[in-house]
């Protein structure tokens, strides 16, 4: 394996985040307590037995996951989607790692959606993967190009890598884009797999099925406990797959990188997906970018002549573009130092976080949090939009 580029997301925030006055530079839903937990179920008493560990096991755990998680995550799907279809790992980071052990070598052929997390397109390239871009139209709501998809696929494509939702866009592919999309991979043998992360964070009525949730099985779809469920320190996440032989060959490449999870953590996560705790959990953070997304659309117009965005559809994410006087795009690092620097503000720029060929393709813009409390949202952009009227006072 060659050399990871700099993790430029997490490094970004890990850096700056200890001068900000108000962060929204992240992606996951605010960190609950277990107190916090308890206080959400429908049925507290129960709950707070649940997490009483005094006698809990602490050995090790099974390879594939304790069985009371993985019918918690089944029931997250619909009912194509088995127990067995899980294997558990520490957060969707590991999961990822697992399928790109398991699946390409040096050399093969990959399309990865962008622009799109850090850690998809830059691990199989370390591996020595010959990586395709599928871009996404920022003039067209960021959707996908099914004519473009067709053109990149080669004889020595073996993986479609997505996104869905986007990160940072917010951008989904919906059914009928998957259905394409599989009968693309199903016609050239080629596996497919999916970071769901952000998945069920939909802000609008519709809610869009899981790519496993179609006929064709040589899907492999990836999750957590973070985004969605404001539990990034519950380390675990998940590889789903319905098809038995690929989950052996993960199965196997999870015990040389971690043989199993922590027995108390996946005990944490059974009770936050049980139906005691998980509607008020998901709604709790649908409130919060409900709002959030309505704060920035008032945002944007009232500084339309600065900035632009595609309202998202789903996740926990924005991307926001911003422009000088003249219409250009700004220097999207610059603009973030500054920002930073005099307003205590922190986004993320997205020309050097997501921008893998060169930062020309996306400057100008940055990434903002829409699951992050309404408050802090409310003041940051307050604090934005000041920032935005100097800037036009000194154009």
């Amino acid at each position: 394996m060659a050399s990871l580029v700099e993790f430029q997301p997490a490094n970004w925030i890990l850096q700056n985040s200890e001068h900000a006055k108000y962060n929204i530079a992240g992606s996951a839903a605010p960190s609950l307590t277990l107190r916090e937990l308890v206080s959400l179920s429908d049925n507290p008493s129960e709950t707070e037995a649940a997490l009483q560990f005094d006698e809990h096991f602490l050995g090790l755990g099974t390879n594939r996951g304790s069985l009371e998680l993985r019918t918690k995550l089944a029931a997250l799907y619909n009912e194509k989607v088995l127990p067995d279809s899980f294997l558990t790992a520490p957060g969707t980071t590991c999961a990822n790692m697992i399928v790109f052990q398991s699946f390409i070598r040096p050399n093969d052929h990959v399309i990865s959606t962008y622009p799109t997390y850090t850690q998809l397109s830059s691990l199989s390239k370390s591996i020595g993967c010959d990586v395709s871009p599928w871009r996404l139209d920022p003039n067209n709501e960021w959707r996908a190009d099914m004519s473009e998809l067709r053109a990149l696929i080669k004889p020595s494509t073996k993986m479609i890598m997505l996104n869905n939702p986007n990160n940072p866009t917010g951008s989904v592919l919906d059914t009928q884009a998957q259905l394409e999309i599989l009968a693309m991979a199903q016609q050239h043998g080629i596996i497919v797999v999916v970071d769901e992360i952000f998945r069920p964070l939909y802000h609008g009525q519709t809610t869009i099925p899981s790519f496993l949730e179609h006929e064709f099985t040589k899907v492999i779809t990836t999750s957590s406990m973070s985004k969605a469920w404001g539990m990034s320190g519950v380390r675990i996440g998940w590889i789903a797959c319905r098809d038995k032989n690929l989950m052996d060959l993960m199965s196997n490449t999870k015990r040389y990188i971690s043989e199993a999870t922590s027995n108390i953590d996946e005990a944490i996560a059974t009770e936050c997906l049980s139906l005691r705790c998980r509607p008020a959990i998901l709604k709790r953070h649908l409130d919060y970018a409900q709002q959030n997304l309505n704060l920035l659309e008032a945002f944007v117009e009232q500084n339309s002549d600065m900035c632009t965005w595609t309202r998202p559809t789903a996740g926990g994410t924005a991307f926001v573009k911003f422009l000088t006087m003249n219409g250009d795009a700004v220097d999207d690092v610059q603009f973030c130092k500054d920002l930073l620097k005099e307003f205590g503000v922190l986004l993320i720029p997205g020309s050097i976080s997501f921008g893998e060929e060169t930062p020309a393709n996306l400057q100008g813009y940055t990434r903002m949090h829409i699951t992050v409390s309404p408050e802090t949202m409310q003041k940051a952009l307050a604090e934005i939009s000041i920032f935005l009227s100097e800037r036009r006072k000194t154009a």
